[in-house]
């Protein structure tokens, strides 16, 4: 028996979820209004047919959802090392967040369009410039610029960045980022 507390996946499952997620993307930045999104669609765009469909989502809403929740989570299970400990000396928190929203720039642009998540984000970005602060330690920090406004200023940028193509690599942008907040 083994001793693998983890639950296997049936590769098969794993690619029909795939192949619908990049399905509700490709349709999502084709529409802009994922209530215009239908089942139907959705099925025909991933080479599938509906019962497939409904074997792993309630309605488009669901699968949205869940896509969601996996991205954020995923976002958050890479940040979780750097701002918990700070183990990683060579890169840092901004870099990594930056990196993944790289590496997913055409989910994350559809994703932006949504409140919750863009406030998730928020949140991310708050808590990276935290530890940031934290790690300096600034000497007088009532002169500091809040962490809400930097992280505020911080995710305007990067919805900019994704807007316009990702045209700056993330340890780039990160720079230029972390410039704008020095303090001479």
């Amino acid at each position: 028996m083994s001793t693998n507390q983890e639950e296997k996946v049936d590769p098969r499952i794993t690619r029909t979820k795939r192949m619908f997620r990049e399905a509700l993307i490709a349709l999502l930045q084709e529409k802009a209004d994922p209530h215009k999104v239908t089942v139907q669609g959705l099925a025909h765009r991933a080479g599938l047919n509906r019962a497939t469909f409904y074997l792993h989502y309630r309605d488009v809403e669901d699968l949205l959802e869940q896509l969601t929740k996996e991205v954020l989570d995923e976002l958050a299970r890479r940040m979780r090392p750097l701002t918990e400990n700070g183990s990683m000396k060579d890169q840092s928190p901004l870099v990594s967040f930056l990196e993944q929203i790289y590496e997913n720039a055409a989910l994350f642009q559809v994703l932006m369009e949504n409140k919750e998540f863009r406030h998730r984000l928020f949140v991310m970005l708050t808590e990276i410039v935290s530890v940031r602060r934290e790690r300096r330690k600034p000497a007088d920090p009532a002169k500091q610029v809040p962490i809400q406004i930097i992280a505020a200023s911080s995710l305007g940028i990067v919805s900019w960045w994704i807007e316009e193509g990702t045209p700056y690599s993330p340890a780039y942008l990160a720079d230029q980022i972390n410039q704008m907040y020095r303090r001479k």
